[in-house]
């Protein structure tokens, strides 16, 4: 179990990086939720969150990044996810969970006509997330992300953290 969740973690960092968004949404459960939250303790069902997505939301985002060309992804984002201190637990034969730190690196190419273009942009955070067994295969139930900086203003979020 422990290997096959760590794998899964680095896949779908890879993934990201490499903008295979489709096959990165295949790593997600249907029931699957995916959470930037302000307030890490805050319920996202009733409080302002970053980013609270449903499996439907992240196929509308996907299909927006990928299929209708976003203005906010012209030019893309290249990005790098470095992992670690990743720690995972079974809760049960069919779940788990794991906890990460997250450090996201993400430039866009550009000059001093667009925000943010031209820069490298740093995102740490602390990463949660629930699995759940699918057939042989591990899937993501929930996914939630801390942004170290989550208090502050953050621009241009266009691109899937």
């Amino acid at each position: 179990m422990t290997r096959s969740l760590e794998k899964l973690i680095f896949l779908e960092a890879r993934l990201l990086d490499e903008g295979k968004l489709d096959d990165w949404l295949a790593l997600y459960s249907e029931e699957g939720t995916y959470w930037v939250p302000i307030d890490e303790n805050a319920d996202p069902l009733k409080d302002a969150s970053i980013i609270y997505d449903s499996h439907q939301r992240l196929q509308m985002r996907v299909h927006q990044l990928v299929r209708e060309g976003r203005v906010a992804q012209s030019p893309p984002s290249r990005s790098m996810r470095m992992i670690t201190n990743l720690d995972m637990e079974e809760t049960s034969p069919l779940e788990a969970t794991a906890h990460w730190n997250l450090l996201l690196l993400e430039t866009r190419a550009g000059d001093w006509r667009q925000r943010a273009l031209g820069e490298t942009r740093q995102f740490p955070a602390r990463c949660e997330a629930t699995f759940r067994k699918s057939g042989d295969a591990w899937k993501f139930l929930h996914k939630k992300i801390v942004l170290l900086n989550r208090s502050q203003p953050i621009e241009g979020l266009s691109f899937i953290i």
